[in-house]
């Protein structure tokens, strides 16, 4: 439990102006209005008063201590400056504020540098170096006064402060200079902010200033300055700066508040822009801000709240003040001042009245709503009007300024220890309360010292502070102070025999012993690698120190003076730079000592840690319980004072983590849900603080029980088994005797004698098995206990365990016959956890059954639960969101509860949730003999059942007219035509049925009427009404018996499918076959139709029958109609009938037959579907090659290659697509087909046509040939590319090539006769080489040219590879050139001898102008039948088409 003491300042008693804390002394400056500054000490002394003796007008109006020295900055409202170093004043009063108010003071964090600025803008960065003040840089008005200043922090530098404070001057100045604030804005300062201002600055020394004209600026430790932001002109009320984003928050007088973040490249950018709302009475001037967390701001304005926004994710949440502890309303408690620790996570808001409320962080990393905060306390002070609240040094100091003085406040816990059968208590800051609980003795005590520890043994007890040590000696007629010993926050601990200190010098501690008379004894050492000593806790004569590096030292104490010695050797706890230990307590043996721990973030925030802590000493292991699984923070811990296994510790409430697993989840609702019962907390939620015991051994830390502090219990003192003891503020009388230390009995002790230590030692090993699970050890421990508390402590863990066959034992020796058979029954169910949770609602924990019900998902079971329960409410909600389908027989069992207790009502309302009371609520106030509330109850009714049961209750009583009424009223025609029938009144009956408003509902009053009819002999009428009816089969029997054979008709096609057929059947038998077919066909009976439309000759009947049936009808109605068209010529129409009847092998036999043609949509419906099953492959296979070769011989190419491509025959499909000639068909065939066969047939193909004027065909021709490996055939398409180069173009260059190319793949073939071939084309080869090479030496050298000439003509076989003609014309065409006419005249004649067409190689007028030239008449030349080679590139292909035509 927390308490808050508090001290007044020694202040003069005026207006307090500002006060500061120093952030690491417990010192608290303040200025008033007298023109004093008073330093006072954490208990509100005075230390220091300063004041400026010349003129007492002159007031302090800024201040602020150096973070890292003890030296106090203060600003004076004439412009001096004084600086309080070491209890030594220095003034400046030439500064360049002169004349000028001083507001705002603001220390660099590393303690070198400060900034001031004054009411009329001006600024100035000073340097502190040798306890001087020394200007660096300084700037006149910046547009108004600078009231609010924050520096720019570095929370995640893992560098000391203290490293810039003892830098030298010469490092200092090289540090300056090279981060130097540099500002690149293009209008002074002054730009549009949204397009972000560039600041680059000196990041280790920065500022950021706002003031009354509404701008933030920056101002770097070198002088410069940059304006960042505006807030449009109103005057900022706060400013704080954002260090894990690196951004500025501002709020101005209007409320609006702007957030802006810097970037990497030094960017200034707007991230939010919002205005606070304020409610009425709000003062907006006096509006401030401050961090309550990460990206958490918190303002207030005089209102009674407190409102909070997370400005990383944009949302917000108000904390109200109205709502006290407790519940209790507190009125007009309107918050003037906040602030915020954020070592403890402690929210404090200052109020007018006077009060001091403080709210504990219990929420996640992201807070939401304010839930997340916990009212901790409430101090209420004697002056009214809180102005401002700051927080000190260390966890729990904070003051609290008011309009004429401050108070100092001083938050600690309630100090408190419980020896044996003894207790002291702190009541106050100085008197404490000690009681022996054996003795009923009541003794108080006032202590010369403020009391910050107390510790008891024995007749002594020892308080102690920061300060001092006061030992106190009890005697039954008193207290006695023994003395006092001077110390410096020391941790103190007693002993029957000893006192022990810690002391540290020079950073080595060591624990000092003192006996009762405050004599030193001796002392022990703490190794220096181990840290100071911090704490220090004695059990039993076991001696425990803790470190500030996390060591464990324990001593064995017991003995005389010097005979001390060490216990265990010292135990590293954790080597971890975020955890520390907060509190130790050593069990009574000392082999185990609990801790509890405080963790440290990245921004230095410290929080309690939510694990215990058990260091074994003997088995040196640390293990732990983490209280999180259950929602919950340790306060305080202690140990059993005879139990070495048994601990408890305090606990606060705290938000469930989103780590937290399923199981945790569930084991921990089970235990709290179970304690809560057992304890009968009903208000638990309210109440914040637990007690939760733990037993500690090899098998771990292990949760035994837990359970809430009721109101009457302030706080847990210790624990001795078997009871715990409470200190209440309140007292409570015992035995006619006040006590402010009440005991409660542990859970698995209650209504058991524990005087005989067997039964103690057997309960505490029950406990103990209980808590580690091990239900059969715990049987064994209390086997022989005849006590029902044991066995229903056993069977209420095994809920937990799980262990249904240790719960059956457990209910037998309770004798619970009854939970004992409901147990047996409910193990018919699936679920295991539907068993558990029968057990324990047959052991009275219903939260417990309930959880179990809701995790095993039987809300059915849950809800029957709640109805036992008499919780129809509840019951009726679960069944509404997870058991709808019962929801209706739940509201019928309320409804029965509630007729049963006679509260008739209220059972309506449920008879009409349960949708039964058309009958039920009738039937009950008929019962309870209420007819005339049932009446008024049916006049008000619109539901029809509710009438229709009031009319049936009328005829029944022979109120005919009333029965007519309600039975019209609730819609009931047939009732009605009842009712007039007997009667006698058909007329009425008549004209309701046919009224149009009850033609929904009058089929079965139009039956009951037709039977009345028919009875009388009124066919007419009857027919009539059956059809209203729809009565089909009963009209058409009147109908057939009457002979009337239309109404027979129409009525039949309305009727149902056998009514049809029957009617059919008739007509057919009265020889109607045109309406027995049409029958039969609406009936489904579509063969018998067809049957009838042959043997009547019904032909057009049949045309229809057949264009309207589907895929669905009867093969053999299909193989009908086929037949028929055939018989009739219509070719066409029967193949399709084939074709859906599936008679595929018929169909194609048709076509062939009939000459009609296969479409592709026909052989699509023909192609089987593929299929696993082989004989149903092979079969669609043989379909396939059918429908191919019948699309073959109807010369449909494309369909038949399709279908033997579909069949997995290409190459056939590649042959009579051949037959196609389409060659752009043939190349896609060819390329997706892939196999060498139809490579080549696909080239021989491309050969035949117009290959040589076309390179894509010859490029296709050399590709397929290629991909099948047809070198040969390769081979001689390029021979005959050679030959149509040389007679087509007489390009022997070309040819050569081509016939290159020729010799190279018929080098690759496999062909025979491949060497003769080769040589013969090489020989061919050799000829054109001699050729091309004449050709070329036209020119270069004639002579040589006409030489290979000539000695080509001398070949025979010349022309096989080089055409004579060419060789003649090449020499004619030299000697022309050579005017050598006669020459060229012999050699033509040459070749008019040998036959050869002049005109195919040489110009006609080269020819006459030879012949010119010689003097003689040319004639032209007959041309005989052509002698040259022409094309020999199909000569290995002459038979394609008789290879194509070699397939089906």
């Amino acid at each position: 439990m927390s308490l808050y003491f508090t001290f007044e300042g020694k202040t003069d008693g005026s207006a307090v102006i500002c006060s500061k804390w120093h952030p690491t002394i417990p010192t608290l400056a303040v200025a008033t209005s007298s023109g004093k500054v008073n330093i006072l000490g954490e208990e509100g002394d005075s230390i220091i008063e300063l004041v400026v003796e010349s003129d007492s007008s002159i007031t302090c109006s800024a201040l602020d201590w150096n973070p890292v020295q003890k030296v106090l900055c203060v600003g004076w409202k004439d412009g001096s400056i004084s600086m309080l170093i070491d209890s030594r004043e220095s003034r400046d009063t030439n500064t360049p504020h002169k004349g000028n108010a001083i507001t705002a003071i603001c220390w660099s964090e590393s303690g070198d540098k400060v900034l001031t600025g004054d009411l009329q803008g001006n600024w100035c960065v000073w340097r502190f170096d040798k306890k001087l003040l020394l200007a660096v840089g300084s700037k006149e008005s910046l547009d108004g006064g600078l009231t609010h200043m924050t520096f720019r922090t570095k929370p995640q530098s893992k560098r000391s402060v203290k490293e810039d404070v003892e830098m030298t001057e010469e490092e200092r100045e090289d540090k300056a200079t090279t981060e130097r604030l540099m500002i690149e804005d293009e209008d002074d300062g002054l730009s549009d902010f949204k397009h972000g201002t560039v600041m680059r600055f000196n990041e280790n020394c920065t500022w950021f200033v706002g003031g009354s004209s509404g701008n933030v600026w920056g101002i770097d430790g070198d002088g410069t300055c940059c304006v960042i932001f505006s807030m449009d002109g109103q005057p900022i009320t706060s400013l704080i700066y954002h260090p894990a984003r690196t951004g500025v928050v501002a709020m101005n007088q209007n409320s609006g508040v702007s957030y802006y973040t810097m970037s990497d490249d030094h960017r200034w950018s707007q991230q939010a822009r919002f205005r606070i709302s304020v409610g009425k009475g709000a003062n907006t001037s006096t509006a401030h801000m401050i961090w309550v967390g990460r990206g958490l701001i918190a303002t207030c304005a005089g209102e009674t709240l407190i409102r909070v926004w997370n400005i990383d994710e944009n949302e917000n949440y108000v904390i109200s003040a109205d709502a006290a502890e407790g519940g209790e309303a507190r009125v007009s408690e309107k918050v003037t001042a906040i602030a915020y620790n954020p070592r403890k996570r402690v929210l404090c808001g200052g109020t007018r009245s006077g009060k001091v409320i403080f709210w504990q962080y219990s929420g996640g990393d992201k807070s939401t709503t304010e839930d997340d905060w916990d009212v901790l306390a409430e101090v209420k002070m004697e002056r009214i009007g809180v102005s401002e609240l700051v927080w000190g040094p260390g966890d729990s100091l904070l003051s609290a300024a008011h309009s004429e003085s401050v108070v100092v406040l001083h938050g600690t816990a309630l100090k408190r220890k419980l020896f044996r059968n003894t207790a002291i208590i702190q009541l106050t800051p100085t008197t404490l309360l000690y009681q022996d609980l054996g003795a009923n003795l009541h003794l108080h005590a006032t202590a010369t010292i403020r009391v910050k520890g107390v510790d008891l043994a024995g007749s002594h007890f020892v308080v102690w502070n920061s300060k001092q040590v006061e030992l106190f000696h009890i005697q039954m007629s008193g207290i006695q102070s023994i003395g006092v010993i001077e110390v410096q926050n020391s941790s103190v601990a007693l002993h029957t025999e000893k006192l022990m200190v810690t002391r540290t010098e020079r950073g080595v501690s060591s624990l000092e012993l003192y006996n009762t008379q405050l004599q030193k004894l001796s002392h022990l050492s703490v190794k220096a690698h181990e840290g100071e000593a911090v704490q220090i806790a004695v059990n039993s004569d076991y001696l425990v120190a803790a470190t500030s590096k996390n060591y464990l030292s324990c001593w064995w104490i017991g003995g005389r003076a010097g005979e001390d010695k060490p216990h265990r050797y010292p135990k590293l706890v954790w080597d971890s730079d975020q955890l520390s230990i907060a509190q130790i307590s050593v069990n009574c043996n000392g082999s185990k000592v609990a801790v509890l721990a405080k963790k440290t973030d990245s921004l230095g925030q410290t929080t309690p840690d939510q694990h215990v802590y058990v260091c074994d000493l003997e088995h040196d292991k640390t293990t732990e319980f983490n209280l999180a699984d259950i929602c919950r923070t340790p306060t305080s811990v202690f140990w059993d004072e005879t139990e070495p296994k048994l601990l408890a510790c305090e606990a606060t409430r705290t938000k469930k983590q989103p780590s937290t697993t399923e199981e945790q989840t569930d084991t921990a609702e089970g235990i709290e849900n179970q304690t809560n019962q057992n304890h009968n907390s009903d208000d638990t939620e309210e109440l914040r603080t637990e007690v939760v015991t733990f037993f500690a051994s090899q098998k771990g830390v292990k949760l035994q029980d837990q359970f809430p502090l009721d109101k009457s219990m302030t706080a847990l003192i210790g624990l001795g088994v078997p009871n715990f003891y409470f200190y209440s503020r309140e007292g409570k009388r015992v035995d006619d005797k006040n006590t402010n230390v009440i005991t409660k009995v542990m859970r698995d002790f209650e209504g058991i004698d524990c005087t005989d230590p067997r039964i103690r030692e057997a309960l505490l090993d029950f406990s103990f098995n209980l808590a580690c699970g091990d239900m059969d050890a715990a049987y064994r421990s209390v086997k022989l206990i005849k006590d029902e508390n044991v066995w229903t402590n056993m069977a209420q863990m095994c809920v937990k365990t799980g262990r249904l066959d240790v719960a059956e034992v457990c209910l037998g020796n309770m004798q619970d016959a009854k939970g004992a058979r409901a147990l047996r029954e409910a193990k018919k169910e699936p679920e295991q956890e539907a068993h558990i949770a029968m057990l324990a609602l047959q052991l009275g924990l219903i939260d417990d059954a309930e959880r179990l019900y809701k995790k095993c998902g039987r809300y059915d079971l849950l809800n029957s639960m709640h109805q036992a329960c008499g919780r129809w409410e509840t019951a009726i909600s679960l069944a509404e969101e997870h058991d709808r389908i019962h929801l209706r027989s739940i509201h019928y069992s309320h409804a029965r509860h509630l007729e049963s207790l006679g509260k008739l009502h209220e059972a309506t309302a449920a008879y009409e949730k349960a949708k039964c009371h058309g009958y039920e609520v009738p039937r009950m106030y008929n019962n309870a003999g209420m007819l005339e509330e049932l009446e008024c109850y049916v006049v008000r009714s619109e539901d029809s059942d509710v009438q229709k049961w009031w009319a049936q209750f009328c005829e029944s009583i022979g109120q005919n007219e009333q029965a007519l009424h309600f039975y019209k009223k609730a819609g009931d025609t047939l009732s009605r035509i009842r009712l007039h029938c007997y009667l006698r009144d058909m007329d009425t009956a008549v004209q309701i049925v046919q009224a149009p408003e009850n033609a929904s509902t009058a089929a079965a009053a139009a039956y009951h009427l037709a039977r009345q009819f028919e009875e009388a002999g009124k066919m007419k009428e009857t027919l009539q009404f059956y059809r209203v009816a729809k009565a089909y089969r009963n009209a058409i029997r009147i109908a057939r018996t009457n002979d009337m054979e239309g109404e027979v008709m129409q009525l039949s096609l309305q009727a149902d499918q056998a009514t049809i057929i029957e009617s059919a059947q008739w007509f057919e038998e009265q020889n109607m076959l045109d309406k027995a077919v049409i029958l039969y066909k609406k009936g489904g009976e579509l063969s018998k139709a067809l049957d009838l439309c042959i043997r009547g000759e019904l032909y057009e009947t049949l045309q229809k029958l057949a264009d309207d049936l589907d895929k669905e009808a009867d093969p053999d109605v299909f193989i009908q109609c086929a037949e028929f068209f055939l018989s009739k010529d219509q070719n066409e129409k029967a193949v399709d009938m084939y074709i859906q009847a599936k008679g595929y092998s018929e169909a194609l036999q048709a076509c062939l037959d009939c000459n009609v043609k296969l479409t592709d949509e026909m052989a699509e419906e023909m192609t089987l579907p593929k299929t696993d099953n082989e004989d149903d492959e092979a079969l669609r296979l043989s379909l396939l090659r059918k429908i191919a070769k019948v699309a073959k011989l109807q010369e449909s190419w494309h369909l038949a290659c399709k279908k033997y491509t579909q069949a997995g025959d290409r190459v056939k499909g590649m042959k009579v697509l051949l037959k196609s000639g389409d060659t752009d068909k043939i190349i896609f065939f060819t390329n997706h087909s892939r196999q060498k066969d139809i490579y080549i047939l696909a080239a021989h193909y491309l050969q035949t046509v117009d290959w040589h004027n076309n390179p894509a065909i010859t490029k296709h021709i050399i590709t397929f040939y290629t991909k099948a490996r047809a070198y040969e055939s390769l081979a001689g398409f390029f021979d005959a590319i050679a030959q149509v180069h040389i007679d087509e173009f007489r390009d022997y260059d070309k040819a050569l090539t081509a016939l290159q190319d020729s010799i190279k793949y018929m080098d690759k073939s496999k062909a025979q006769n491949k060497e003769m071939k080769v040589e013969q084309v090489s020989n061919r080869i050799h000829l054109v080489e001699q050729f091309v090479e004449a050709r070329n030496l036209t020119k270069t050298d004639p002579g040589r040219m006409v030489e290979v000439c000539n000695d080509l003509l001398s070949i025979e076989a010349l022309e096989g590879a080089v055409r004579v003609g060419d060789v003649y014309a090449l020499l004619v065409e030299f000697y022309t050139g050579q005017k050598q006419f006669d020459q060229a005249y012999q050699l033509i004649e040459r070749m008019r001898d040998r036959q050869i067409i002049l005109s195919y190689y040489l110009e006609t007028q080269l020819v006459q102008a030879v012949y010119n030239q010689m003097g003689i008449e040319y004639t032209e030349q007959e041309q005989p039948g052509q002698s040259h080679h022409q094309g020999g590139a199909m000569e290995d292909h002459e038979d394609i088409d008789e290879e194509i035509d070699e397939g089906d």
